[in-house]
């Protein structure tokens, strides 16, 4: 007969101790991908909220942005940089020209030129301001012109100061027909306005570099039996933004002579005017910097807008009233029409049935090169 004796103590609690850990091993199992999946599921709302609100992040733009306290800041840093500088003179004592810069996100098609009204003039009270008017009479003859007589006495009357200098037509075709003398024009007058009906010939006689300095050739429009002050007045507080081919454009808003208040008033009416001027609208400047001609630019607006929510800006020029594009047959190439516009640019234009005629051209060369690339593979087989 076999004894069996009970069993201790210790291998109970070893035997509950492996069943536990059994349990436990079972439990980590089962909980382990439950656990795996909450973690991912958390990642994923993670990444969703954040996509939401980078979808939903609104950039402020300038016209929000530049305040008054912002302009006055940078025109109190502006002294103090420039007062660092010349030690000697305060940055308000001498009348040099305050620009602003700015710094597009994507680039316009074309060059071109903007025009903007400011509430205050930005000519210096020492600069030279000269009017280039049309011709009282028609005709070649020089002699006893009296254009130049009759206009001083029309702005004489009508009480206007600032024009120092009067220049018609004919006499600037006649007088500054070489380089030099068309530099000194350039160098001898800091505001040059040109009347709207004489622009593009002005513009055409004198060339590009009356156009790379800035309040050169300023459109204004005089009637003289009209209110030639206001109209004087206008131009005289026009100013003209350069577009160029680059990111980058200056533009002047006043001199170190003028006020603090009316450059900060100059300034935010040209930031009110970027959104219906500027070309992609004021979503497209990426920067506003205020700087003078030799100094550092300090910052008055930055955005970090990506440029995928900016559309490729167009600039549009106005087209003249006598713009008249004529077209026609050509009888050199038959089925085709040519056109020309005032400017010289000719373009060719096929018609429908040209066009069907090419593709069936086509087509049957297709079927020819490919019968002939078949009877030479039968021919490599035989």
């Amino acid at each position: 007969m076999v004894s069996l004796k009970p069993a201790s103590d210790k291998s109970k609690k070893t035997a509950k101790k492996t069943k536990s850990n059994i349990i436990k091993k079972k439990t980590l199992k089962a909980t382990v991908p439950a656990v795996a999946t909450l973690k991912n599921e958390a990642k994923d709302t993670e990444i969703k909220t954040e996509v939401a609100a980078k979808k939903k992040v609104k950039y402020i733009m300038p016209s929000k942005s530049v305040t008054d306290d912002v302009v006055e800041l940078s025109l109190q840093a502006l002294d103090k940089l420039v007062a660092h500088q010349n030690k000697k003179n305060i940055i308000f004592g001498d009348e040099t020209s305050i620009f602003l810069e700015l710094r597009c996100i994507k680039i316009q098609n074309t060059r071109g030129n903007i025009k903007f009204v400011l509430p205050h003039s930005t000519i210096a009270s020492s600069g030279e301001v000269c009017l280039i008017t049309p011709d009282l009479r028609k005709g070649r003859k020089i002699d006893h012109e009296p254009s130049i007589e009759k206009w001083e006495e029309i702005l004489k009357n009508a009480g206007i100061t600032e024009v120092k200098t009067v220049l018609p037509m004919r006499q600037l075709r006649v007088e500054y027909d070489q380089f030099e003398l068309k530099r000194r024009l350039l160098t001898q007058h800091d505001f040059i306005m040109v009347d709207n009906r004489v622009l593009n010939h002005v513009s055409h006689i004198l060339g590009k570099m009356f156009f790379k300095k800035h309040n050169m050739l300023i459109p204004v429009k005089i009637n003289e039996k009209g209110d030639i002050k206001k109209d004087i007045g206008v131009g005289l507080r026009t100013a003209m933004l350069r577009l160029s081919e680059g990111d980058t454009s200056t533009f002047i808003v006043g001199h170190t002579g003028m006020p603090h208040d009316k450059i900060k008033e100059n300034v935010l009416s040209f930031v009110q005017q970027l959104n219906n001027k500027y070309p992609g609208g004021e979503a497209n400047i990426r920067s506003i910097s205020m700087k003078l001609p030799l100094s550092l630019s300090l910052p008055l607006y930055i955005t970090l807008r990506p440029s995928n929510t900016v559309s490729a800006p167009k600039l549009k020029k106005s087209k003249p009233k006598h713009f008249v594009e004529y077209e026609d047959e050509l009888s050199t190439i038959p089925g085709s029409r040519v056109l020309v516009a005032p400017d010289g640019t000719v373009l060719l234009r096929k018609t429908e049935k040209e066009d069907e005629d090419s593709n069936m051209e086509e087509e049957k060369e297709e079927v020819v090169e490919n019968n002939e690339s078949g009877m030479e593979n039968d021919d490599n087989e035989e």
